[in-house]
């Protein structure tokens, strides 16, 4: 029999592309909180993990023995704007998790480069994390909720992908504006280690064969500027790069600060699992054949209510 994986927050963008990738090779279980999606391969369910009796019920039933956790509020403003919403979701939705599963299951918990303050050039986790917004607060709260399961595993990252839904990835934001002629900025002052998500997918599913435990830096093995990463799409789709226009994150007034120094360092990570990580230039690669192949296509499935299952 395969191996019964729960994938939460699956209609969002890691999610979905999470049990995309691990539908053809695990019993895939896939949990969402008000976006009905379609599928193919997954079994699906409503569940608002923040009712905590409602989820621990689901979880103590579906006795999974893999966990990736991807639900999270990620907008940095709303984060900033609603703390105790970022709380209930980002931590409090881990720790109901960690209280119901198995004590032989294995957690992955999804987390983010946004820990880290973003005044250094290079972070390691070994580093000091103090974050910048409340968003990066609450998801490092939930890292310490994840840590008290014997088997978590916590991987802090930034990454771009396809998304199921009517919903941008920072990579399709720019793609589809730059298609229609259109400028945009790019911020020569912000740096990062964005990875694609089907690569995110590849190291995940190493790392649970390796058995992983503990916090790792999970991204391209080196970074660029926003403005740069723009740049290396549009010229990759053969698209006018010129229409990206540089500029500072300095100039607009978001709502929760940003870092502006959040490249990771990978070092640990590709020693414990013997794989060298990809770079930001093989992700963009990977995410423009994945589009001319029509990945994209494939995976935006009409949503639809699933059918019932007994199981959930």
């Amino acid at each position: 029999m395969k191996t019964r994986m729960l994938i939460t927050g699956v209609s969002g963008l890691l999610g979905n592309n999470l049990a995309h990738y691990f539908k053809d090779h695990y019993e895939v279980f896939g949990g969402y909180h008000s976006h009905a999606v379609h599928i193919p391969g997954v079994t699906l369910a409503e569940c608002d993990l923040s009712e905590k009796k409602k989820a621990a019920v689901w979880i103590q039933r579906l006795k999974p023995e893999i966990i990736i956790h991807c639900a999270s509020l990620t907008s940095l403003d709303q984060c900033e704007e609603n703390r105790e919403l970022a709380d209930a979701i980002n931590t409090g939705t881990t720790k109901t998790i960690v209280e119901n599963m198995a004590d032989d299951c294995r957690l992955v918990y999804i987390s983010t480069d946004a820990v880290y303050d973003g005044d250094s050039k290079s972070f390691s986790e070994q580093d000091v994390q103090t974050p910048l917004n409340y968003y990066g607060c609450s998801k490092l709260n939930g890292e310490r909720e994840a840590l008290k399961g014997a088997e978590s595993l916590i991987l802090r990252t930034n990454i771009f992908g396809i998304n199921i839904r009517d919903k941008q990835s920072l990579a399709e934001w720019m793609l589809d504006n730059l298609q229609q002629g259109k400028r945009i900025n790019g911020f020569e002052d912000v740096f990062f280690s964005s990875i694609y998500t089907f690569e995110l997918a590849r190291i995940i599913e190493l790392a649970l064969l390796k058995q992983l435990k503990g916090v790792y830096n999970c991204a391209s093995r080196d970074s660029c500027s926003k403005y740069e990463f723009a740049v290396k799409l549009a010229k990759l789709f053969d698209l006018d790069w010129t229409l990206v226009q540089p500029s500072s994150i300095d100039s607009f007034p978001f709502k929760a600060k940003r870092g502006k120094y959040l490249s990771l360092n990978t070092e640990k990570l590709e020693r414990d699992l013997g794989y060298r990580l990809p770079t930001v230039d093989y992700s963009l690669e990977r995410f423009y054949r994945d589009l001319q192949t029509g990945l994209d296509e494939r995976i935006q499935a009409p949503s639809c209510a699933p059918q019932k299952n007994s199981q959930l």
